[in-house]
């Protein structure tokens, strides 16, 4: 499963991750980046497809194309 564009996978349920995820929105003019929780279906799927753990989440996770 290769994704396309560049993905910022982050804790759905974390306030501070949220803010973060807005700020990126109001400054991202281009709309460069696309946005999914790591807790989501799409998410899920991206960290499986990269060997990534499917819970604890304590960071963001940056993807672009097929690299982390």
């Amino acid at each position: 499963m290769m994704t396309k564009g560049k993905i910022l996978l982050f804790d759905g349920v974390c306030n501070f991750c949220d803010g973060t995820v807005q700020f990126v929105l109001k400054h991202d003019k281009k709309a460069v980046f696309k946005f999914a929780s790591l807790q989501s279906d799409a998410g899920q799927q991206i960290l499986s497809h990269h060997s990534l753990p499917l819970s604890d989440f304590d960071s963001f996770v940056y993807v672009d194309g097929d690299r982390v």
